[in-house]
């Protein structure tokens, strides 16, 4: 069973991943509905999972949970550094938001409520100023949540993500503090 909750929302809550939940990762991002999507193409073998889980999940500066309906995990969702890096985004008070949900729970809801609670959990608890995420042009789903949640499409980088075969433009969508809305 999943940790302790950390954040609530209203469909699931967001619990902190612990070295138990990495069987449930590892099924997770070895299933090509939720690697290719997020453009990582290794499978996650045992050792690969628990050094995942040292270097990445459990990093001091970064905030990874497990998304869970009723004590089931159904996903991941984070806020971590920037692309720009550690001073810079200390500096600049921003983060990256990422996000996914195994193949059964997709279309539910839950993405959406679990991505919306760390944006609010970001700007209200982190005194953050701006969170950015950088889905691929084909991902039409995640696209439409970070719309959905009021986030702007920014920028676009050309053919720079390789998807089933293809290039497809890499898009960086951003949301500021003062335009975000608490309430949804």
């Amino acid at each position: 069973m999943p940790g302790p909750v950390f954040l609530e929302g209203e469909t699931v809550t967001l619990r902190p991943i612990e070295r138990d939940d990495m069987e449930f990762v590892q099924r997770a991002m070895n299933d090509p509905a939720v690697w290719r999507p997020s453009l990582s193409i290794k499978p996650m073998n045992d050792e690969l999972a628990a050094e995942f889980f040292e270097e990445v999940l459990t990093t001091e500066g970064d905030v990874h949970c497990l998304v869970c309906h009723d004590d089931e995990p159904v996903g991941h969702v984070s806020l971590s550094e920037s692309r720009y890096g550690p001073t810079e985004t200390a500096r600049a008070r921003s983060a990256e938001l990422a996000y996914w949900i195994v193949p059964e729970h997709q279309g539910l809801g839950y993405g959406s409520d679990a991505a919306g609670r760390m944006v609010e959990y970001a700007f209200t608890d982190r005194n953050l100023r701006r969170v950015s995420a950088y889905p691929g042009s084909f991902n039409e789903g995640s696209i439409a949540l970070l719309e959905s949640l009021g986030f702007e499409h920014e920028g676009t980088q050309r053919e720079a993500a390789w998807y089933r075969g293809e290039y497809h433009d890499a898009l960086c969508y951003g949301l500021l503090r003062s335009e975000w809305r608490a309430d949804g």
